[in-house]
């Protein structure tokens, strides 16, 4: 079996498992869910769901890895001198606002609305948080001894912290609008963070040439 065609199966064997689990977890609740339960969905051993999702809740942020490459690439890909803020504002809109909002809103399985309703996803979500932080602050500026990116970086994942707790307390998608005129207005509050930066190219993600 090719190399590509291989990679394809186990897409579409995590994204079936993912499904599996998202249904369950809309029916009964994250708490009440078993890993066990989620294999058997899934039609698949619980090995086999342990190989792809080592904990239930890698089964919630599925699309984490997502979510992280495409801001990182997003703050990276940037013109050099350019606003990391312009950046980082149309993939807000992209990627969790609009369209994206309302879809996470209409699956009660999903990461927004299951993340509002457990304080253990919610730990999760603030350390994945602080994580991808982390890894933005290089790629805004590689230099450590200046706090600027810092402090911009924890900032911009602040801001979609809070966006995904209104949504996930939303009543339904006639809120997003609201949501997402507050989240335009937070996004332009970080503008003056952005002014501190250095002025050359940005770094590239980790992993890129």
């Amino acid at each position: 079996m090719a190399a590509g065609t291989r990679e394809q199966k186990k897409a579409r064997a995590r994204a079936a498992m993912a499904a599996a689990a998202a249904d369950l977890f809309g029916t009964h609740g994250f708490t009440d869910v078993t890993m066990a339960q989620i294999a058997r969905a899934a039609g698949v051993s619980d090995q086999t769901l342990y190989n792809y999702f080592p904990t239930k809740e890698s089964l919630v942020f599925d699309q984490a890895g997502a979510f992280e490459t495409t801001l990182l690439h997003a703050l990276a890909d940037r013109p050099p001198g350019s606003d990391p803020v312009d950046a980082f504002a149309r993939w807000f809109d992209a990627f969790l606002l609009g369209e994206a909002a309302e879809r996470g809103l209409a699956n009660p399985g999903g990461m927004i609305r299951l993340v509002s309703g457990s304080d253990t996803l919610h730990r999760t979500l603030l350390a994945f948080a602080h994580r991808v932080a982390g890894r933005a602050a290089a790629v805004l500026d590689d230099d450590a001894s200046t706090p600027t990116a810092t402090v911009l970086a924890d900032a911009m994942l602040a801001v979609v912290v809070r966006v995904f707790d209104a949504l996930g307390s939303a009543h339904d998608a006639s809120d997003v609008g609201d949501i997402t005129a507050r989240a335009h207005a937070a996004v332009e509050a970080l503008r003056p963070l952005a002014a501190g930066l250095p002025t050359g190219s940005p770094a590239r993600p980790p992993g890129r040439a």
